[in-house]
């Protein structure tokens, strides 16, 4: 049974700050705030997603070698609902620290990952396949428009390779490290988060308080 109701969007609120959300494969979102320039509270959620995808995906395997389709349908719903599960948790938590802190929220935008990650193998396709990264964004999105927080998709393109610190393009030395030749090295997720946040950050000028973003690399979300 479907049931549909209708809920009265508050009106944007006047936010101060930008928390950057940086959606990743290891760390499924990893949160910075950003105000007056500077960088506080970094956060790291959903280190269990990815180990919830790869003990089913083990299951399945397993099963099917012995021909047990309806069990492999029930591990299926079950598997569905503890990735839901978390992901709610993940965004109610997201939106709560961008409640308390009055902030934009905004968030890399992974359109077209599945595509970029043709030609890496089956098992990172596989693994980028079975990430819910759309899901928890529109968890995000509507989660913040019920509490009158705008959020900004902002384009991901080399903010994982880029040095928060001097701009400079680095390196990732592993899935978690990002090294810069001049300034050392960091937690690449939260590298990432940073320089989705100074996207934002540095266009806040040409935004109205509660309104649609005006430049042309930021999309407002309003669904």
């Amino acid at each position: 049974m479907n049931l549909v109701f209708t809920v009265e969007v508050p009106p944007f609120r006047r936010c101060i700050s930008v928390l950057g959300v940086g959606l990743g494969e290891r760390i499924m979102a990893t949160t910075v705030l950003l105000h007056n320039g500077c960088i506080k509270q970094p956060q790291f959620f959903g280190r269990f997603v990815r180990g919830i995808r790869r003990h089913h995906a083990w299951l399945r395997r397993r099963l099917q070698k012995r021909g047990l389709k309806r069990v492999i349908r029930r591990i299926g719903h079950r598997e569905k609902r503890r990735v839901e599960a978390v992901l709610h948790q993940i965004s109610k938590e997201i939106v709560e620290l961008a409640d308390a802190t009055s902030s934009w929220i905004a968030i890399g935008d992974l359109m077209g990952i599945r595509e970029r990650t043709q030609k890496k193998g089956r098992r990172v396709r596989r693994i980028i396949g079975n990430l819910p990264f759309h899901k928890l964004t529109k968890m995000i999105i509507y989660k913040a428009l019920l509490r009158g927080l705008p959020v900004v998709m902002v384009n991901e393109a080399y903010t994982s390779i880029t040095c928060h610190v001097c701009g400079r393009r680095g390196m990732r030395s592993s899935q978690a490290r990002f090294r810069c030749s001049a300034c050392g090295e960091y937690n690449a997720d939260l590298n990432g988060a940073i320089n989705i946040a100074r996207k934002v950050e540095r266009h806040l000028g040409y935004m109205p308080l509660c309104g649609v973003a005006r430049e042309p690399t930021l999309n407002y979300a309003n669904a």
